[in-house]
Order: C-alpha cells, then sequence, then structure tokens
C-alpha cells in the first residue's frame, strides 16, 4: 500500500481516484508521518463473473407455455401500434 501525503493527495485526488478504479491500488494518507486515513476499491459484491452468466441462465427453470404465449401476444401487439415519430425531426 503507497503512502501519499495529504498534501499531495489533495493535489493528485482525481489520479488517486482513477487509480483506486482502474488499478485496484490502495492509498495510505498520511499527516505528519502518521497514517490518517486509507483509500481502498470497494470489495466487489458479487462473485458472479460475467463469463458464468450463460451458465447461470442455463440452469435457470423454464417459464410453460403459458408465458410463452404472453410472449408471442405482447409481440403481435406490438406490430399493430402505429410507429412512433421522432419528435426532433
Amino acid at each position: 500500500m503507497e503512502r501519499v501525503n495529504v498534501t499531495q493527495a489533495v493535489r493528485q485526488f482525481s489520479d488517486l481516484l482513477n487509480r483506486v478504479f482502474y488499478q485496484k491500488a490502495s492509498f495510505e494518507l498520511e499527516r505528519g508521518n502518521k497514517v490518517i486515513a486509507r483509500i481502498t476499491p470497494v470489495p466487489s459484491e458479487s462473485p458472479l463473473k460475467v463469463k458464468d452468466l450463460n451458465k447461470l441462465f442455463s440452469e435457470l427453470p423454464r417459464l410453460g407455455e403459458d408465458a410463452e404465449e404472453l410472449a408471442k401476444e405482447l409481440r403481435d401487439i406490438r406490430k399493430q401500434l402505429p410507429m412512433e415519430t421522432n419528435k426532433w425531426d
């Protein structure tokens, strides 16, 4: 964990936050050779990775025929609705 003087941290605060966000760096802020605060990344809230989503979705229970029929009816209704015009044209 890198130590940064408070004055330096104030002058480079945006850079410090970018390094925390993108590089997962952590910093100890010191004043008078005493650590007074830490800036660290927030731990990931979900252990699920994006690459695991397809597997998760494939294991979910399937909806019944009623759900398929509802989806078909909604598609049919949308086809019957008039196209929305762009108000900015």
